[in-house]
C-alpha cells in the first residue's frame, strides 16, 4: 500500500469521523447557514467532505526555520541540522520521527481542511463559535448521533446564532471581518 494515501486517508476518515479531532478546526467551531433545512445541511456537509477523498496532498518542508523569506520561510536542510560536530555524529531520534508524523497529520488536515472549508463557504456557509453553554450541551452527545447533528443544525440555521458568533473568515494574508460585515 503507499505509504502516502495511507495517510490522506487517515487525515480525511480523522476529519470526517471526528472533525474536533482535526488539526484544521477546533472543537468548538462549527458551520451554519440561516434557514437552510437539516435534509441539505447534511447533503452539503457530505458533498464538501466527498470533494476532500482524493485531494493531491503536499508536505511543506519539515525542519527548524532559518529565517523569514518575504512570505516565505527558508529552511536548514535536514542534512545539515540532523547532524552534530565534533565527528559529525547524525540524529536520528524517535523525537525526530515523531515531530515529523504529526507535522505531515497537521499538514493533511489542514490541506483538506482548507477543500471542506471553500465548498462550504461557496454554498453560502459561515463559520461560528460555540458558547461554553452550548459546548456543554454538545458533549453530551456522542459524535455522530443523530441527536448531536440536530443540535448543530438548529444552531447552525439559527440567523441569530450566526450573527452573533460569527467567526472572521481565514485568509492566506490573515482575517478577514466576519462575513455579512465589513
Amino acid at each position: 500500500m503507499n505509504p502516502r494515501l495511507a495517510v490522506v486517508g487517515f487525515a480525511l476518515f480523522s476529519l470526517v469521523a471526528n472533525p474536533a479531532l482535526a488539526a484544521g478546526k477546533r472543537s468548538d467551531e462549527s458551520w451554519g447557514r440561516e434557514g437552510v433545512s437539516f435534509d441539505q445541511y447534511r447533503a452539503d456537509a457530505l458533498e464538501c467532505g466527498n470533494r476532500a477523498y482524493g485531494v493531491e496532498v503536499a508536505m511543506r518542508p519539515y525542519g527548524p526555520a532559518a529565517a523569514s523569506v518575504g512570505a516565505g520561510v527558508a529552511v536548514i536542510p535536514a542534512a545539515v541540522w540532523t547532524s552534530l560536530t565534533p565527528g559529525r555524529v547524525p540524529i536520528y531520534s524517535t523525537t525526530y520521527v515523531e515531530g515529523y508524523r504529526h507535522a505531515a497529520r497537521v499538514d493533511v488536515v489542514e490541506q483538506l481542511q482548507e477543500v471542506v472549508d471553500s465548498c462550504l463557504s461557496a454554498r453560502g456557509y459561515q463559520r461560528f463559535r460555540l458558547t461554553r453553554a452550548q459546548m456543554r450541551v454538545l458533549r453530551g452527545f456522542a459524535p455522530g448521533t443523530a441527536e448531536r447533528q440536530a443540535y448543530l443544525h438548529r444552531l447552525g440555521s439559527d440567523g441569530r446564532v450566526l450573527q452573533s458568533q460569527a467567526i472572521a473568515e481565514r485568509r492566506s494574508g490573515g482575517l478577514a471581518a466576519p462575513a455579512g460585515q465589513s
